[in-house]
């Protein structure tokens, strides 16, 4: 257009003749035609079909991004899953051991009871037939003794004489029996 401007300056048209300079001139808007239809082929069959491919490859891509990182994501949950399951069988297997071990505790616990008790009914058993040697060992240490002081008690209070075998055969029976 500026050249336009320019040519019919030079051409000497005067303000008599003027031309609307928006107006584009008939080569002008021949060779804009071609230029343009050159443009569009260029950007119709070689760049675009480049920058879809791009674009294409860029979004499978993204959706193979997108794909693994869901299968990622599921296969963390599974994992999840797995572990808790894991951890509640090692839970459910650690109770199982814990109720096992305090089972044979009690076991052992009621076994060492029961032979603690039969020990101390043994060693009392024993401690009383030892208190009752004892007791008949100084029951028959001290018997003639006391006959003796049986058989002179009696004689005082009886102001006669007591015969000895009579006082402790007395002393025996009466030993024998306390009740």
């Amino acid at each position: 257009m500026l050249i336009a401007l320019i040519t019919t300056a030079e051409e000497g048209h005067g303000p008599e003749e003027a031309t609307n300079p928006i107006l584009p001139f008939l080569p002008e808007m021949f060779y804009g035609v071609i230029f343009f239809a050159i443009l569009y082929f260029l950007v119709r069959y070689v760049f675009l079909p480049s920058v879809q491919g791009v674009r294409e490859e860029r979004a499978g891509q993204i959706q193979a991004d997108l794909d693994a990182a869901d299968a990622a994501r599921a296969e963390a949950v599974n994992a999840a899953a797995e572990a808790q399951d894991h951890l509640a069988g090692a839970k459910a297997q650690a109770a199982a051991i814990i109720d096992e071990a305090r089972a044979e505790a009690a076991a052992e616990r009621q076994r060492l009871v029961s032979q603690a008790e039969s020990e101390v009914v043994t060693l009392r058993e024993g401690v009383m037939a030892e208190v009752e040697a004892e007791r008949s060992g100084a029951m028959a240490a001290i018997q003639p003794q006391v006959a003796d002081l049986a058989a002179t008690t009696a004689s005082r209070v009886m102001n006669r004489p007591v015969d000895s075998a009579t006082a402790a055969s007395i002393v025996n029976r009466f030993l024998s029996n306390p009740n």
